[in-house]
């Protein structure tokens, strides 16, 4: 995991252009781009932090085009549905706190993506205090 001293994570450079370009190419109309993406997707989420790089495009990377960023916040919804109760803790902070401190962007596509986000963490969180 990529931390600084104030405990904010940072993601790895490399790791942060391989995910912006599948995230592009996953915008591709040829089918077996989609196939191959998808299948890349789904071994990245045997990684811990690749939701922290999904939210760091959704929030940070101002300087990505919306549909971009606004995808990256679609595969973290969709994660956060599937996977949730396996986070790791700082994973499901990280992604909170980044969800609360960008609810005002100024993209409409990006807010709405954010709400659609917390709406989820919300309601997963409400399920899983009635099972406890």
């Amino acid at each position: 995991d990529r931390w600084d001293m104030e405990c904010v994570w940072k993601p790895d450079e490399q790791g942060l252009q391989q995910i912006l370009q599948l995230l592009r190419e996953s915008q591709s109309p040829d089918t077996s781009t989609q196939r191959s993406v998808q299948q890349r997707l789904e071994q990245l989420n045997q990684y811990p932090d690749f939701n922290n790089y999904l939210i760091f495009v959704l929030t940070k990377l101002k300087s990505e085009d919306e549909p971009t960023r606004s995808l990256s916040g679609l595969i973290l919804k969709n994660n956060v549905k599937a996977h949730y109760q396996n986070f790791p803790n700082g994973v499901s902070d990280f992604i909170k706190s980044e969800c609360l401190q960008n609810i005002g962007d100024s993209s409409p596509l990006i807010r709405a993506t954010l709400m659609t986000k917390m709406h989820l963490k919300q309601s997963l969180s409400s399920k899983t205090s009635l099972c406890k």
